[in-house]
């Protein structure tokens, strides 16, 4: 299998170390000229491009792409009509419209089309999100989830027409994909969406409160202007008969940690919990090109991409 890695530097590493663990060659595209010399040097890649266009024009099967969401649309469309497959990093787009073009050409081509979301594949999340299924601690009314950081990047993150917004859009999509996990569909959101002092030119704090059809309450709050922040659980859930929560300190976040988890374990009525460790990257990766080799659904649906989006941007929407 030919595979392209559409930016190699920053995400585009993360990426990088699943193929090598997974034992997959790739090619891949930088404009800056140390960044291939790090692949060449640390990762053997033999075939390295300094022009995008040349890069676009390759003989490529499946196309990563790690590039800023303004370009998703465009770049994903046009390897899509040209039969390559595309995983891409989340965001999908940076508007609905957007989104919905890309899933229909990947359709209409019959490729495959994935969006890069490793929450999905967190262990943690998705053993808590069985135990509220199997009602172990009753009805749920209270869905918790939370992300705080510091960020002082500089870089394409910081504008906002690149990003199509803010903290929200890029790293509160994750965390958006964990409350909806957790909660299911919602009926109705109440936003306030505002800036802190971030180096970003789009907000960096979200606050929201959700719905659930189910009839439970979501607390929401993202921020990247959260200084010193405090260790604590990035999800909890009560209800009627108990409680979970993420176990802070034992796992890593962003699939840092030695087990390439995101999130710690689940507590349950007071009771850590033992989860199957796995790379989320390496997951996420191996499932894609999986579902390419064998012809079979990918692992995680655009579509739950799309709904992620749809909750960011009726965020900014209703905010404002």
């Amino acid at each position: 299998m030919n595979i392209l890695l559409l930016g190699g530097n920053g995400f585009g590493f993360v990426h990088a170390d699943s193929y090598k663990r997974l034992g997959y060659d790739f090619s891949v595209y930088s404009r800056k000229e140390e960044v291939l010399k790090r692949y060449r040097d640390e990762f053997h890649v033999k075939k390295t491009y300094s022009d995008i266009e040349d890069a676009m024009n390759s003989s490529c099967d499946v196309m990563d792409m790690v590039i800023p969401h303004n370009m998703h649309k465009d770049f994903a469309v046009r390897a899509m009509k040209e039969k390559k497959h595309v995983l891409i990093e989340k965001p999908i787009a940076t508007t609905l419209e957007e989104a919905r073009e890309m899933i229909n050409v990947s359709k209409e081509n019959n490729v495959k089309f994935m969006v890069a979301e490793q929450y999905h594949f967190d262990p943690s999340l998705a053993q808590t999100a069985e135990y509220i299924k199997s009602g172990k601690i009753g009805r749920v009314h209270t869905i918790i989830v939370r992300g705080q950081n510091q960020f002082s990047k500089q870089g394409w993150r910081t504008s906002e027409n690149l990003m199509g917004g803010g903290a929200l859009i890029d790293g509160g999509i994750h965390y958006i994909e964990a409350l909806l996990s957790l909660g299911g569909d919602y009926e109705r959101i109440e936003p306030m969406v505002y800036k802190g002092k971030s180096s970003i030119e789009g907000e960096d704090n979200t606050a929201s409160l959700i719905r659930f059809k189910s009839g439970a309450t979501g607390i929401f709050f993202y921020s990247w202007n959260y200084i010193s922040p405090p260790a604590i659980p990035s999800f909890e859930v009560v209800g009627t008969e108990g409680s979970i929560y993420e176990q802070v300190g034992v796992g890593g976040k962003q699939g840092n940690s030695h087990t390439g988890s995101v999130f710690g374990p689940p507590v349950l009525n007071g009771k850590l919990q033992e989860i199957q460790e796995k790379n989320v990257f390496d997951t996420e990766i191996s499932g894609f090109l999986k579902a390419v080799e064998e012809d079979t659904d990918v692992p995680y649906s655009p579509e739950l991409a799309y709904r992620n989006l749809k909750v960011v941007l009726e965020m900014y929407k209703n905010s404002k």
